[in-house]
């Protein structure tokens, strides 16, 4: 039976954080699924006003790792301690 549910284990803005939480499950042989977005705009529909274009021309990215529920203690105690914790990303659980 397929489980299709999937958890947040890894969110951050830095890219090559990122990078190293993906090496560190796909050594440890787990399965997840990465992601990688461009945040939202924070006002209505066409406003064109993207958080990293308000002070520059940066545009900002959301990348964040999933994992089948499954896996989820097991993610996160491989993540826990060798890339930055998500609270310190700026966002919460």
């Amino acid at each position: 039976m397929f489980n299709w549910r999937k958890t947040v284990v890894y969110r951050s803005r830095d890219k090559d954080d990122w990078v190293k939480a993906r090496n560190l499950l796909e050594s440890n042989g787990i399965e997840y699924t990465p992601f990688e977005s461009e945040e939202a705009p924070i006002a209505g529909c066409c406003s064109n006003l993207n958080p990293g274009n308000i002070w520059g021309t940066k545009k900002q990215y959301i990348f964040r790792i999933e994992v089948p529920s499954k896996y989820k203690e097991q993610a996160t105690t491989i993540l826990e301690g060798n890339v930055l914790p998500m609270k310190a990303c700026g966002f919460q659980l």
